[in-house]
C-alpha cells in the first residue's frame, strides 16, 4: 500500500508554531484516525515507521512535535504549565476533526504523552472513540525522595526555568540493539527538563491517580514489564479504576518504548485488533 507522508506548521493559542505530520493511506481508503503524543525529549518522526503500520490497516495518523522539542518552537523541555501542552494537543485534535470529523477519532499518548493524554482526557475534552496509552508517566521507576520534591516546589517560584538532563538512556529504552544504536546517533532528541516543567509532570501524575474525574471513553493501557522508566504497577492501577471499559495489558520483557522493542509486532497488532474492536461496538 503507498502511503502518503506530509508535514505542515501549525500555530497553538499562544502564537507557537507547532510542526506536524500526517500519514495517510493513498487511496483515501480511511477507517479510522489516531493522533500521537510524543514522550519527554523526542519528536514525531520517531514515529514514522509505527504510522505506517497503522496505515496500511487504513488507519490516518496525525502527530506533532511538543512545544520544546523536534522542530516546534520553544525553549527545549519546558513549558509554563501544562495549559500550553493542551493548547498545543487541541491544535493537532482540531485539525484531524476538522478534516477527517466523518471517520472515528483515537488519541494515543505516549510515557510523558501519556500522562498528558490522561490529564487532557480528564480536565479538556473526551469526544474522541477511544484512547490508547502507552508506557504513561504516572509514577516514575526511580522517583525523587520527599526532601527533593519539597525543594523543587519551592525553587519552582524563583529558577523554574532552570533545566536538568532527564537522565533517560537508550538501554532503558529498548532492548533492540539496532533501536539503541539509531538512540543514541539520534541528534534531534534531547535530555532536557526544567525544574517547572518536572513539577507539572508530577503533580500531574498525582492528579491522575486521584482520578477527580471519570474518563469515559474506551482505553487501552499498555506497559513493559520491564521497564525502568516509568512504573507498570501505577498503569495496572488506573486501569482498574474502571476495567469494565479500560483494557490492561503488562509486556513480558517489555522495556520503555514498546513499538520499539522486541514485542513491536505484537504490540501494533494489539492496538490495531483493539481500534477493530471498539469500532465494531460502535455499529
Amino acid at each position: 500500500m503507498k502511503i502518503k507522508e506530509q508535514d505542515f506548521n501549525l500555530v497553538s493559542t499562544d502564537g507557537t508554531i507547532l510542526k506536524g505530520y500526517l500519514w495517510k493511506p493513498a487511496d483515501n481508503n480511511i477507517k479510522a484516525t489516531l493522533s500521537i503524543i510524543h514522550g519527554i525529549g523526542e519528536y514525531s518522526l520517531r514515529y514514522s515507521e509505527f504510522a505506517e503500520q497503522f496505515c496500511r490497516e487504513g488507519i490516518m495518523v496525525y502527530s506533532f512535535d511538543l512545544r520544546g522539542h523536534g522542530y516546534s518552537e520553544g525553549k527545549r523541555g519546558h513549558v509554563n504549565s501544562l495549559n500550553e501542552y493542551y493548547d498545543d494537543i487541541s491544535t493537532i485534535v482540531r485539525r484531524s476533526k476538522r478534516n477527517w470529523g466523518d471517520v472515528p477519532g483515537f488519541i494515543y499518548g505516549h510515557s510523558m504523552g501519556g500522562n498528558l493524554l490522561l490529564s487532557y482526557l480528564m480536565h479538556m475534552r473526551q469526544d474522541f472513540a477511544g484512547a490508547i496509552v502507552s508506557s504513561p508517566w504516572l509514577e516514575l521507576y526511580r522517583q525523587p525522595g520527599s526532601f527533593l520534591l519539597k525543594a523543587g516546589a519551592l525553587l519552582d517560584h524563583i529558577i523554574p526555568e532552570v533545566t536538568f538532563k532527564t537522565g533517560l538512556k537508550a538501554k532503558d529504552m529498548t532492548s533492540v540493539k539496532s533501536e539503541k544504536k539509531r538512540s543514541k546517533k539520534d541528534k534531534l532528541i534531547h535530555k532536557k527538563i526544567t525544574l517547572r516543567l518536572f513539577n507539572e509532570l508530577y503533580n500531574s501524575s498525582i492528579d491522575i491517580m486521584n482520578y477527580p474525574f471519570p474518563v469515559e471513553i474506551p482505553l487501552f493501557i499498555i506497559h513493559g514489564e520491564d521497564d525502568r522508566v516509568t512504573r507498570s504497577l501505577a498503569s495496572e492501577t488506573f486501569a482498574g479504576y474502571n476495567p469494565d471499559l479500560f483494557d490492561y495489558k503488562k509486556y513480558k520483557n517489555g522495556r520503555h518504548e514498546l513499538h520499539r522493542d522486541g514485542c513491536r509486532v505484537e504490540v501494533i497488532n494489539d492496538i490495531i485488533n483493539w481500534i477493530d474492536d471498539v469500532l465494531k461496538s460502535r455499529k
